[in-house]
């Protein structure tokens, strides 16, 4: 199964329900229940930035 979070304290992305919480999703590895979201957008738009930065700087030394 795919899993579109992952823990902001140690990468991981398996989680799981913690009872004693009251049903609350913690992280398997280091017991976190801070998590956030991987969409591809945010990853595209990274890559686009820096490959339009990368020829900014190239089109300014050949200039």
């Amino acid at each position: 199964m795919n899993s579109n979070k992952y823990c902001l304290n140690c990468g991981s992305s398996t989680f799981v329900s913690d009872r004693s919480l009251g049903g609350k999703m913690v992280c398997l590895k280091c017991g976190s229940s801070l998590f956030g979201r991987k969409t591809f957008s945010q990853i595209t738009n990274k890559k686009i930035m820096f490959f339009v930065i990368a020829i900014l700087i190239v089109f300014l030394i050949i200039i």
